[in-house]
């Protein structure tokens, strides 16, 4: 397939780089996308549907036997991005019970767990709160003084500016150690059947953020969640170890 870097100008959404999908995904993109994960080279990896992958299976790549049975579609890279959204959305009938039922679960488990939090640490209700990603921790302070220190690993965004969630999986501003933990919660996804797990950026609100917070938390056995609210939206992190400063 064709270099990420080709640029072209889309009607709806201008320049923008060239991306490319089978035929049928760009006609129905609600269904699962077969795909290599982006990477920091390639953020909109080339696609294809259930179908065009059993052509591929045949070969176990793409190569000039199997390429001629493969009807390429171009989409801008916005355009894309707005089609793999839509994808989350295929689940139906026993498959999207049990994931429903499944985030439901890991929402209760989060609410214990900062409850407990809330309870031991008084999360929330220190004066001042700074993270680091080179080190990896969350420090609550009051009047300068340190109260409380907590190892995070980031989950993902939620922008309110575009209304998505970003896995930090997928953020390759963020520095690896901080985010690559939560490839696990991906796996978790590839295993079961879902979607939003496996998807780098999709359509979202606050609330699917936390749910992904806490499906996280579930996955990673974290001790639980805190949110940094910014302009722009907020930032999901995992706390997996916690601990008080001497008063």
């Amino acid at each position: 397939m064709v270099d990420d870097s080709e640029k072209l100008a889309c009607p709806e959404h201008g320049e923008a780089t060239a991306t490319y999908v089978c035929e049928h995904l760009a006609a129905d993109p609600v269904q699962r996308w077969y795909s290599d994960y982006p990477s920091a080279g390639t953020p909109w990896p080339d696609a294809w549907c259930a179908a065009c992958n059993h052509v591929y299976l045949r070969e176990g790549e793409w190569n000039e036997r199997n390429e001629c049975d493969l009807d390429i579609r171009i989409l801008c890279h916005h355009c894309y991005e707005n089609a793999r959204s839509d994808s989350v959305d295929y689940l139906s009938n026993d498959a999207l019970d049990r994931w429903e039922e499944f985030v439901s679960a890991c929402c209760e488990e989060l609410k214990e767990k900062n409850d407990a939090l809330s309870v031991e640490f008084a999360i929330g209700s220190h004066k001042r709160y700074d993270w680091d990603q080179a080190t990896g921790e969350l420090v609550f302070s009051n009047d300068g003084i340190h109260a409380v220190t907590a190892k995070v690993d980031f989950v993902g965004s939620i922008s309110t500016a575009s209304n998505t969630w970003l896995w930090a999986w997928a953020n390759f501003h963020l520095l690896e150690p901080i985010r690559l933990r939560v490839e696990a919660v991906r796996d978790h996804g590839e295993v079961h059947g879902y979607p939003r797990l496996t998807t780098a950026k999709w359509h979202a609100e606050m609330v699917d953020g936390w749910e992904m917070a806490a499906i996280a938390a579930h996955v990673l056995k974290a001790k639980g969640v805190y949110r940094s609210p910014s302009e722009k939206g907020a930032l999901f992190m995992l706390i997996s170890d916690i601990r008080k400063h001497a008063s």
